[in-house]
């Protein structure tokens, strides 16, 4: 009787390492061009403190406390301030279940009032000093789905451009802040 039941057992996890080999299991980007609402499931926010949040900085003052937000930017993001470059940010509004993303460039003052940013055969122009949560996601989604497909962003200054992210390991943080991001709103699974 024991055999029987080692035989089924090893028989039954064969049979679902074989499975989760053939079918592995894909990510998918679900509802980008649904107007957001930015909620965040109770379940994605345990998710993301529980096991996201280590690699992040937690910014919490008074001010930020008391209306009920916190502001996460991730430990690894590119702090030169010699060139231009954007990092993005998550801001948990904890107390009405919802997140927003921010993109954070970090010479403001180098940069003019509309920048422009161009991502394969797309030209995106940026109000800086306009954009709400909303023109934020917006240009979230379209640099993170373009990242699905390797297209690079750049900053279009003058007649120069240069990479929106400034190098390349953090354009790599960048993408897991914005996975990290649209798997909180449950845009991402």
């Amino acid at each position: 009787m024991g055999n029987k039941l080692y035989k089924a057992a090893l028989g039954f996890i064969s049979v679902a390492l074989l499975l989760s080999i053939l079918w592995p299991y894909n990510h998918k980007l679900i509802d980008f061009d649904v107007e957001p609402d930015f909620a965040v499931l109770e379940s994605d926010e345990i998710y993301f403190n529980n096991t996201r949040i280590v690699h992040y900085r937690t910014t919490e003052n008074e001010d930020l406390t008391a209306a009920g937000f916190k502001l996460h930017r991730m430990t690894k993001i590119l702090e030169d301030s010699s060139s231009s470059h954007f990092n993005f940010a998550i801001i948990n509004h904890w107390r009405e279940d919802r997140a927003y993303i921010v993109a954070e460039p970090n010479n403001r003052f180098v940069l003019s009032d509309t920048v422009s940013v161009a991502i394969g055969d797309t030209l995106l122009t940026l109000p800086l000093d306009h954009m709400d949560y909303k023109d934020h996601y917006a240009f979230a989604t379209e640099i993170f789905k373009r990242s699905l497909t390797y297209d690079l962003p750049y900053l279009i200054e003058g007649k120069d451009s240069i990479f929106l992210f400034g190098t390349k390991p953090n354009a790599k943080t960048n993408q897991v802040i914005l996975k990290d991001y649209f798997r909180l709103i449950g845009r991402f699974r």
